[in-house]
């Protein structure tokens, strides 16, 4: 629990006191926002479609326009629903690149190493590995979602649910804590070993990550987050670094 802890204030620390890590953190979470706007606009331009589609069951104009913008309501909540819970994984794989070099540049300054202050050699870069970041990403979705579903099937039962939510909540730790394995080239199975070892502070973690995804607005600004939380606290767990 203590590295827990530690590790926030610190990740905070790693993006905002560095001009690139910033920039590399942001760079998500406008992403996460402009897929926000493009679909709240898009409700809100087809909104019509509502009020006509209830005049053919409602002869009244008025009481289908109420009905028409009641659906109209249901339908944006509806969406952020969708969106709080598919958000973190689709923008996840967007800003794989970024994600994964703000992690590389972390874990460099946490060690006592000197980083590039060149923004074009650091983007240059994120281009050069673009191709290998997605096919790690298209790799690890593949074990996400055989996790997402299990927990799916817990959470049809009520007695485990509980068991339910922390797989999800390790299963957004793995997302994350992958970066570092990536970098250090670990085996499948030394993954899975440091997934069991680290089970608790990995699960404890991400459930407080599952918090903030199903917030609006705030989960936009999670994937930098917890690139460099997550980062902070396997290099913590490994000993790599001290408090």
């Amino acid at each position: 629990m203590k590295n827990i802890m530690q590790s926030f204030p610190i990740s905070l620390r790693m993006i905002f006191s560095d001009p690139i890590n910033l920039t590399l953190a942001l760079i998500p979470t406008i992403l996460g926002l402009s897929i926000y706007i493009f679909s709240i606009v898009a409700i809100f331009k087809n909104a019509d479609y509502f009020g006509v589609f209830i005049q053919n069951y409602i002869p009244d104009p008025q009481t289908a326009g109420w009905v028409g913008k009641l659906l109209t309501a249901i339908f944006i909540v509806f969406v952020f629903l969708i969106m709080s819970w598919t958000f973190i994984l689709v923008v996840g794989i967007i800003a794989a690149p970024f994600n994964s070099m703000l992690s590389s540049r972390i874990e460099t300054i946490l060690v006592g190493k000197q980083v590039s202050q060149n923004r074009s050699k650091t983007f240059s870069e994120i281009m050069t590995g673009f191709g290998s970041t997605f096919i790690n990403e298209f790799k690890k979705l593949f074990f996400i979602l055989l996790l997402t579903l299990l927990a799916f099937l817990l959470n049809l039962f009520p007695l485990f649910y509980p068991v339910g939510v922390f797989i999800l909540a390790l299963m957004l730790s793995v997302q994350f804590v992958d970066y570092s394995w990536s970098r250090h080239d670990l085996l499948f199975r030394n993954c899975v070993q440091d997934t069991f070892k680290n089970m608790l502070p990995y699960g404890v973690s991400g459930f407080i990550f599952l918090i903030l995804i199903t917030v609006p607005i705030i989960n936009a600004l999670v994937p930098a987050f917890a690139t460099s939380y997550f980062t902070v606290l396997w290099l913590k767990r490994q000993n790599k670094i001290q408090a």
